[in-house]
């Protein structure tokens, strides 16, 4: 499982949430988005900060994975 959440820091304090839904595999999540999986791959693997996320108004992506409670 999978949770993806996009937003918007809009204040300092302050985010505004635009998508935010758990997914299967990443394969869903790019599905529902419009984006390839390698793309989803990357964004879900990368930690470090890209240069086009330093863009004024990107908004920020954040693809975790939710471990599995048994």
């Amino acid at each position: 499982m999978f949770n993806c959440k996009i937003y918007h820091d809009i204040g300092e304090n302050t985010s505004m949430t635009l998508h935010n839904q758990d997914y299967k595999c990443l394969k869903d999540i790019s599905v529902d988005l419009g984006l390839t999986y390698q793309q989803v791959a990357d964004l879900s693997s990368r930690r470090e900060r890209k240069k086009y996320q330093e863009f004024k108004y990107f908004p920020k992506i954040e693809i975790t994975r939710i471990k599995n409670e048994v």
